[in-house]
């Protein structure tokens, strides 16, 4: 188990534009022990926002070699801070510290808080791709409904009353109609709307970076790292 004042986890943020990084530090840090340092890093070699496919086929190998120098650097643990997770299971092969991402974390931690899920992203494309994740995690049975509200990720942070609103009437819609228990807010951007929607809709809002970094801290601090066996074996490099 690892000393608590000893842990240093890296966020990767894996898009070029710095606008996501002071208030992803200034929240993360909120919500984890006095003696956890948190710091925060942005991509240049990756798109501006990630919206589709194509975006986290871009992102992908410059968030795994920003992975690789967390760990060069001696970070304890590496936060995706995406909610697509570009790269996380090559990352996760590559070094030796835990590396967890947005979408997986959050929507694991889902089933904890209830039996159905939804997961509310942006774009009329997330309801497809969020599905297919669940697919992929096993979890189509679990998952109620899924759907994006219509504000571009970089234009998030504009209207906030505008995204609240949207996100709420997905939301009533997934919980009334699809029988959804917990709200998963499907991208990293969505800060400081959990609380106050889960207090509208009383039901449990996940704030995807907020338990992603808490899970980060978590196996840090209990010295859990990635199994090597098989499926995230280290590949042979070339020298």
């Amino acid at each position: 188990m690892k000393e608590q004042n000893a842990l240093r986890i890296l966020i990767v943020i894996p898009v070029s534009t710095k606008q996501w990084n002071k208030p992803t530090k200034t929240n993360a840090s909120k919500y984890v022990s006095s003696n956890t340092k948190i710091d925060v890093v942005n991509l240049q070699k990756a798109p501006e926002a990630i919206e589709n496919h194509y975006d986290v086929a871009l992102a992908a190998p410059a968030t795994v070699e920003a992975v690789i120098e967390a760990e060069r650097k001696g970070y304890d643990a590496v936060v995706i801070g995406c909610f697509d997770d570009p790269g996380l299971h090559a990352a996760r092969e590559r070094v030796s510290i835990p590396v967890v991402g947005l979408g997986e974390t959050s929507i694991t931690t889902a089933l904890l808080l209830g039996n159905k899920f939804a997961v509310i992203s942006t774009g009329k494309n997330s309801g497809a791709i969020y599905e297919r994740k669940a697919m992929e995690l096993g979890l189509t049975r679990r998952l109620a409904y899924s759907s994006g509200i219509d504000v571009p990720v970089l234009k998030l942070t504009e209207d906030k009353a505008k995204v609240k609103q949207q996100l709420l009437g997905e939301a009533r819609k997934a919980v009334d109609e699809f029988g959804a228990e917990v709200i998963v807010l499907g991208c990293g951007g969505m800060m400081n709307l959990s609380e106050e929607l889960s207090e509208i809709l009383r039901v449990p809002v996940i704030d995807p970076l907020l338990v992603t970094v808490k899970m980060a801290e978590t196996l840090a601090t209990l010295g859990l790292k990635h199994s090597k066996v098989r499926f995230y074996h280290a590949p042979r490099l070339k020298e």
